[in-house]
């Protein structure tokens, strides 16, 4: 298991989050769907086809950066370390979810670079 793996597994269940990935500039490197109202590998595309997005029209040439896209019942946060290892929630959005949680685990996964 990695030091990126470690790290979140440290920090999960956070309420709320539906689903992760962790992405390397070139693949995943880890991905799971904690909800059991979505198909793991549907979660899975999602979480890649954000990250792609993001890469194309996000560029953050080679600085740390954080976003979400919001839908109408889920929202995606992503965080990004300098060295393009990606980590992105899919987070349900509704008022039991834990933001607060979802967004110090993604400014703790921006200080690990």
């Amino acid at each position: 298991m990695s030091d990126v793996e470690n790290f979140l597994s440290s920090r999960l269940p956070i309420g709320g989050v539906a689903a992760y990935s962790i992405h390397l500039p070139n693949g995943v490197l880890a991905a799971d769907c904690l909800s059991k109202s979505l198909y793991p590998s549907s979660a899975e595309q999602i979480l890649t086809r954000v990250v792609q997005a993001g890469r194309a029209l996000l560029s953050c040439g080679g600085q740390a950066a954080h976003y979400c896209w919001t839908f109408e019942v889920h929202m995606v946060y992503v965080a990004v370390r300098p060295d393009g290892v990606s980590l992105v929630l899919l987070v349900e959005n509704n008022r039991s979810a834990q933001l607060d949680r979802v967004k110090e685990t993604l400014q703790a996964f921006l200080d690990l670079s």
